[in-house]
């Protein structure tokens, strides 16, 4: 099993906890002549809103520093704080 979280775009009290079968993540691909179970690759959407970011800001990267680190994890605390998402999420749901 997998532990998966839902909603977490929202506030931490309305996300739902789960699992996932791990087997549910696997596709039989032609490994060495044989069937092998494999989690599927995920690859970069480059038509996606996150690439498309990334790519506008570049240029601006590659030459000076814009790295955000916002800490560890936090699970209580103010809500600043608590319930941010990731910038991948953020302009996901944009």
């Amino acid at each position: 099993m997998l532990a998966a979280i839902k909603n977490t775009t929202k506030p931490a009290a309305e996300w739902i906890a789960g699992g996932v079968p791990i087997t549910m993540m696997m596709n039989l691909e032609k490994r060495n002549g044989k069937m092998k179970p494999v989690i599927r690759k995920a690859l970069v959407e480059l038509d996606g809103a996150p690439f498309k970011y990334f790519a506008s800001k570049r240029d601006e990267w590659a030459k000076q520093t814009a790295y955000v680190y916002p800490g560890p994890i936090q699970y209580w605390g103010p809500t600043e704080v608590c319930d941010q998402t990731t910038k991948t999420l953020q302009l996901e749901q944009a």
